[in-house]
This record gives C-alpha cells, sequence and structure tokens, in this order.
C-alpha cells in the first residue's frame, strides 16, 4: 500500500446506503467517511474535490476511486452506494482499506458500454447518462457503475478512461468530458434467420389460404325486394368442375326430329341426272 501518500489511510468496516436509510448515496459514487478521516486531511491542500481510493481485503484487483459527501459515518465504518457494495463485491460488515488520493487527471474521454440495449432506447440516452454523472467525482477503468432513471436501474460498465494513467482513474467533476458508446452487452445484429422456400410449397400454401377464405355469409335480397329463402350453399358446391365436350355423351337417340310447327322447305330443287326442276308442294 506504499505507492503515494495520500494523508489518511485505514481500515473500516463497509455499509450499505440502505442499512443505515442513506439512499440519496444511490445517485452517485460519493460515499460517507468518520469525522477522523476529515481530521487527517484537513493539513493537505487539497486541490479540487476529496478522492479516497477503496480497495477489496479479498481480491487486490478490485479498487474504485469516489468522492465524499460527507464525514458523517460512524467511527471505523463507511457507508457505500447499494450498487456499488454489489460491484465491488462487499457485504455489510466486512473490512475494506480506504486511502486518500491526492490528485487525478482531469478527464477527457470516457469510453462505455451499457448492459442492456434498453438504456441505449431510452430517449436521449446521452443526456440521461450526462445528467446523471454530475453525481459522480470520478470513474475508474473497469468498475460497473448503476444509473436509475424512472425507477430502472440500467448497468453501464466503464470500458477505458482518458488520459490513459497508472491509477486507470479519471476526475470527472467540472470536466468536459466527451463520452463514446459502445454497443450494447445483449444487443444483437446478427440478421433474422430468412428460410427460402420452394415455388411448390408456395403454391401448396396459396392453395391452402383460398380454400380458408371465408364464404359470403351475408343476406341476399333478391330483385323484387323481396328477402331470399333460399338456404346459401356449402363451399364445396360453389364451384364444379366442367367436363370436356363428349359428342358421343350428347347425340340424340332418335335423330333430329321434325315438329308440325316446323316450317317445310318450298324452294326448287334439282333432280340428279335431269335438268329439269319442279316445285315442291305443302305437305
Amino acid at each position: 500500500m506504499n505507492r503515494n501518500f495520500r494523508g489518511y489511510q485505514n481500515m473500516l468496516e463497509v455499509y450499505s446506503a440502505s442499512t443505515f436509510q442513506k439512499k440519496n448515496l444511490n445517485q452517485g459514487n460519493k460515499i460517507l467517511l468518520p469525522a477522523s478521516a476529515l481530521q487527517q486531511v484537513l493539513h493537505l491542500k487539497q486541490q479540487g474535490p476529496m478522492i479516497f481510493r477503496l480497495q477489496s481485503t479479498l481480491d487486490d484487483k478490485k479498487y474504485t476511486y469516489v468522492g465524499v459527501l460527507e464525514f458523517t459515518a460512524e467511527e471505523g465504518t463507511c457507508v457505500v452506494p447499494d450498487w456499488m457494495l454489489e460491484s465491488m463485491g462487499f457485504f455489510d460488515g466486512c473490512n475494506i482499506i480506504i486511502s486518500h488520493e491526492k490528485k487525478l487527471d482531469q478527464g477527457k474521454l470516457i469510453r462505455i458500454q451499457p448492459h442492456e440495449t434498453a438504456f441505449i432506447d431510452l430517449p436521449d440516452p446521452r443526456a440521461i447518462l450526462e445528467n446523471h454523472l454530475r453525481n459522480f467525482i470520478c470513474l475508474t477503468e473497469g468498475e460497473t457503475i448503476s444509473i436509475n432513471f424512472h425507477n430502472t436501474n440500467y448497468l453501464i460498465d466503464i470500458v477505458k478512461v482518458e488520459p490513459t494513467n497508472n491509477l486507470k482513474a479519471v476526475c470527472i467533476n467540472e470536466a468536459d468530458v466527451e463520452i463514446d458508446f459502445m454497443k450494447p452487452l445483449d444487443f444483437n445484429d446478427a440478421p433474422p434467420n430468412l428460410v427460402k422456400k420452394s415455388s411448390s410449397l408456395v403454391q401448396q400454401e396459396e392453395l391452402q389460404a383460398q380454400k380458408q377464405q371465408t364464404v359470403f355469409t351475408g343476406t341476399g335480397v333478391r330483385i323484387d325486394g323481396k328477402p331470399l329463402t333460399t338456404q346459401m350453399r356449402k363451399p364445396s358446391e360453389d364451384v364444379k368442375p366442367v367436363e370436356p365436350y363428349n359428342p358421343r355423351k350428347h347425340k340424340l337417340v332418335n335423330g333430329l326430329k321434325q315438329t308440325e310447327e316446323a316450317a317445310q322447305f318450298i324452294g326448287s330443287s334439282i333432280k340428279l341426272g335431269n335438268t329439269g326442276t319442279q316445285n315442291k308442294k305443302n305437305a
């Protein structure tokens, strides 16, 4: 832990904001420290907000940088936001190492990655994020922060911070920081799985759709205005197959019969083998 002189370093018990009814802490990354911590840093010529490093005692790679809201915590304890307790793998009453950080570089760029596509689907997510980051004093590369919007918590990974430095953290308090959005973790840009159907299959589906079409079931009216009493035909009776014309099936059994009303032929005729003509009388 002998990296740089910070003016304050101690091992404290950590508790969530909900445990001490301090839910206002959940809107950023500011914590509560005991008054004794303030007494040890007052003599430092601190420029800008006070920044502290929270280090896990179980994992050396688990750390984050935070600001301080108040020095009102009970002695030997500190209070952190609920989302930070979970993100860092802490639990109520566990020991963590807290040390004062003299200075952090002013942030220039932050690359973030939301966990859910639902966040970027919000109206103007960039403005929402920028508004919530005003409650954050600093950001640490590799940590996961939480943004609450309309009673919904959205987790966001801090993928990279610039300028690059050994602490992998930057101060964003009163800084002009550019935010670079990455695709959400659950984002799926794969094209839809389209199945190409054969022409025969398409024809079968079209035929099936025609069969399922509903036959007209409304009320018909005759030309004379009287209601119809005839029942509607069944769908199977609407269309009957037409057989090709067969002259053998339609021949007259006794040939063409002459009726009495039919007119007799009155014109002239020619007898074969004779040039003379004769009139055919009416029967």
